[in-house]
């Protein structure tokens, strides 16, 4: 195809047809288009529209495609000038493929076939570059239809095309962030909750396909509690108030489980700001919420395991401060000294900012004051007491038990005489002195107002003043038995002189050893048991790791601690029997269950050493009257000697059976090394042991068959021994029988 055509003026197909052509007036159209006719005028104006116009490229082809015009908006668009474009082919402006294939030449025929033709797409400026144009060819005919040309309007929407783009793009990216995106549930609701739009993420977390939920309120994720109270439309309310709405709680799944949730709902309005609907979006937290639950839990775990270590180490200082203390008190003997201890070195251990201790006169009537200290103003008329006075010290004294006042206003009002002298003080703690179950006195502490805010009075401070308060009772019992052995001793000097009177002072000597003994005993209990906690809590690891050598050393030094506490303890009762301080309470025992409770204890020693340990089960209906405990203390002493007595290999029996006269029978019998026959009636004797080999020594105090046998005649019974020596020994035990189980066979 040629790029240049005849001009306009000469090309034969503008030139009307004079046989086609429909008879009019000539001279009236003459007269238009004369200079200055109506024609020419409209002409005219349109010519000027047409050139002037810039935001549009308007010009004319001919039938077969030639560019026949030019305006200044052509020119702007496409970059060419009249001269150079006038009369090559419109085809100039499309890109190559669209040339190929045919594109131009179908534009121009469908606007010929229907009158117009409309299209969007690339075009080529001049200097080769692209822009994206709207064009509309319109086919010019005559009044006769035949056609003449066609008119074409194009317009540059490069700019708008590429906002547009941009939109799309925008729009495809965001609709493939939401439903590419699988941790967050985001979906649409309509203004009314109804699901508008369901991504991956929310299939992810409910459970729900998208045909399965659109469509359906959104109340269907709440439990129903929430949905009870109309929780969902109180959030989709706030959310169309303020614009969103942020909310954490439980939410359900399609097959009803929970898990927990956050939520942010936005509330979505057009350009004139009405609603249209939310957003919203969702995160599955229940993982990190239970990450969270478990960190809170981890946390707690280790504060309890902290405060624990820390009891512990207070609990360890407070052990030592005791032990230190009362090896003070086992240092000395006299009152005086003991103040000294108390007031010196206790008090300030325990915080007290002053105190007094007092103990009950001979007569028993009144509590006198031994010392005090501390005091704003000295408690003159407190000195001597009246136990039927109602004050702190007289009160602890009558009931035996603490009186414990955590603030003065408590203090004023159960003891008002006493808010004057103690004005100063905020916390008073009344502690009794004991001495054999009974109190001697008591040991009064206060402590100041305002003061120690980080050592209040806690049951562990507590606890430690009434553990040392015991300790300063027997510290006080013990000094006064030695006033009281001291006291005996010059009278039985004086006793000399005086046989009646010796004899007097003698049994009193007597019971002051075996008091002064009982209490002795009890004093040496308190460092073994210390030496057997500490052992324990060593074994135990908490001071750190300890090795099996250290475990056997550990385990030896608790075998010898119960050791000796058993021989101190066989000593106590001993003084404690000799002193006729043990009481009883007698009542019906099965011997079935004592024989089968002291058994179980001995059994393990038994086997131990390799012996057979024999027990007949007992009759039923044989009860004895006795004190219970004391009667399987007898049994356990008699059947222990017997496995301690006997070789390896040997046999222990125990049995019971009815004896003459209303009593019951035990038997232990044993097939030991056996007793010679003047030894027998020496077994019984306090701090004497006969062992059944004389070459052999045992451990022990050889007070347990003293022990026993008295107990057996305190219960109205008796021991007895047969027995051959490498053969074996008897032991017979009888005690009453109760006449009521007697009566029932």
């Amino acid at each position: 195809m040629s790029d240049r055509r005849p001009t306009p003026r000469s090309s034969p197909r503008l030139r009307a047809d004079p046989a086609s052509q429909t008879p009019f007036d000539q001279g009236a159209a003459e007269r238009e288009r004369a200079p200055g006719g109506i024609a020419h005028e409209v002409g005219e104006l349109h010519r000027l529209l047409v050139e002037s116009v810039q935001d549009y490229a308007i010009f004319a082809l001919d039938p077969d495609g030639y560019i026949l015009s030019w305006n200044a908006g052509a020119e702007r668009f496409k970059g060419y000038a009249a001269e150079e474009i006038v009369g090559k082919h419109f085809s100039i402006f499309y890109p190559k493929a669209k040339v190929e294939s045919g594109w131009p030449e179908h534009e121009l025929k469908e606007a010929a076939r229907v009158g117009r033709f409309e299209d969007e797409g690339w075009r080529i400026r001049k200097d080769g570059s692209r822009f994206w144009a709207n064009v509309v060819i319109t086919a010019l005919r005559d009044s006769s239809g035949q056609l003449l040309g066609f008119a074409k309007v194009t317009r540059d929407l490069t700019e708008r095309r590429a906002a547009e783009e941009a939109l799309r793009l925008s729009e495809e990216r965001f609709r493939l962030l939401v439903t590419s995106v699988k941790y967050y549930a985001i979906f649409m609701l309509d203004p009314g909750g109804h699901v508008a739009t369901w991504n991956e993420g929310a299939e992810r977390a409910k459970g729900y396909k998208a045909e399965e939920i659109i469509g359906k309120h959104f109340s269907i994720f709440y439990p129903p509690e929430k949905v009870a109270v109309r929780f969902p439309d109180f959030e989709l309310a706030e959310a169309a108030r303020v614009g969103h709405f942020e909310d954490e709680g439980w939410r359900i799944r399609k097959d009803g489980s929970r898990f927990w949730a956050n939520v942010v709902i936005t509330a979505l309005r057009d350009g004139d700001g009405k609603l249209v609907g939310f957003g919203k979006v969702t995160r599955d937290l229940t993982e990190r919420r239970a990450a969270e639950t478990r960190a809170i839990a981890n946390a707690r775990h280790a504060a309890a395991e902290e405060a624990a270590r820390h009891a512990a180490d207070v609990a360890r200082a407070r052990t030592e401060q005791l032990q230190l203390l009362t090896s003070a008190l086992a240092s000395v003997h006299t009152i005086p000294e003991i103040v000294r201890i108390v007031f010196k070195e206790a008090f300030p251990l325990m915080g007290v900012d002053a105190g007094s201790l007092g103990v009950i006169d001979d007569a028993g009537t009144n509590v006198r004051l031994l010392a005090e200290t501390g005091f704003d103003t000295p408690p003159e008329r407190f000195r001597t007491m009246p136990l039927a006075a109602d004050l702190p010290m007289t009160t602890t004294i009558t009931s035996a038990g603490p009186v414990v006042c955590r603030s003065r206003s408590e203090r004023d009002r159960r003891f008002p005489t006493t808010a004057e002298v103690l004005a100063s003080f905020e916390v008073s703690v009344v502690l009794p002195l004991m001495s054999r179950g009974r109190p001697m006195g008591a040991l009064a502490m206060h402590r100041r107002a305002g003061e120690r805010p980080d050592e209040p009075l806690t049951d562990e401070t507590l606890a430690f003043m009434q553990s040392f308060a015991q300790q300063c009772g027997q510290a006080l019992e013990r000094a006064r038995l030695y006033e009281s052995e001291r006291q005996a001793r010059r009278v039985a000097e004086d006793a000399r002189a005086r046989a009646e009177e010796a004899r007097t002072r003698a049994e009193e000597a007597n019971r002051a050893k075996s008091e002064f003994l009982a209490a002795m005993s009890h004093e040496l209990r308190t460092p073994l048991n210390a030496i057997g906690g500490y052992a324990q809590l060593m074994e135990l690891g908490i001071g750190g790791v300890v090795s099996d050598e250290q475990r056997d050393q550990l385990s030896r030094i608790r075998r010898s601690q119960q050791h000796l506490l058993g021989i101190i303890n066989d000593i106590l009762n001993f003084s404690r029997i000799d002193a006729g301080q043990l009481t009883y309470n007698p009542g019906s025992v099965p011997l079935r269950e004592v024989v089968d409770s002291v058994r179980h204890m001995v059994e393990p020693q038994a086997i131990a050493k390799g012996l057979v340990l024999e027990a007949p089960e007992c009759p039923s209906e044989l009860h004895a009257w006795a004190d219970r405990a004391k009667l399987e203390q007898i049994v356990l002493n008699l059947l222990s000697n017997a496995v301690k007595f006997t070789a390896p290999g040997g046999r222990v029996s125990i049995a019971c059976d009815a004896a003459e006269d209303g009593q019951v029978r035990l038997t232990v019998r044993d097939t030991g090394s056996g007793i010679p026959e003047d030894q027998l009636e020496r077994i019984f004797e306090p701090f004497v042991q006969v062992g059944r080999s004389l070459t052999v020594s045992q451990e022990g105090t050889g007070l347990g068959l003293a022990i026993s046998r008295d107990l057996a005649r305190a219960m109205n019974g008796d021991i007895r021994v047969q027995s051959t020596v490498d053969v074996g020994s008897t032991f017979t035990l009888t005690l009453p029988r109760d006449e009521e189980s007697a009566k029932g066979d």
